[in-house]
């Protein structure tokens, strides 16, 4: 499994030109036969900022989701309406089973 986690901060005032252009994205990525989930949304205690959580059945996947049209077409406008995005990838191998302690 392949998770990603991060923060975007558009350019001030771009925030909503950035989630209106990455809405197709969204969409697209989230009908991928490796995506698990693919969330992008406003943080409510930042003007300009956003958290990205996608999720992944594997690196390949993910590799996959990189290479399409609608991730290319993002990307292109990412310098005009971003200015900094911190991105954190976490990859499993295997499944971990977490103890519930009561």
């Amino acid at each position: 499994m392949k998770l990603i986690v991060g923060h975007f901060y558009a350019r001030p005032g771009q925030r909503q030109n950035y989630l209106d252009a990455a809405r197709h994205h969204m969409e697209e990525s989230r009908k991928e036969p490796g995506c698990l989930f693919f969330e992008l949304v406003p943080l409510p205690d930042h003007p300009d900022g956003m958290l990205l959580a996608e999720g992944f059945v594997s690196e390949e996947a993910h590799r996959l989701h990189e290479s399409t049209e609608h991730m290319r077409a993002l990307w292109a406008v990412g310098p005009d309406l971003l200015d900094r995005v911190d991105i954190h990838n976490l990859v499993a191998s295997t499944e971990r089973k977490q103890e519930r302690f009561d």
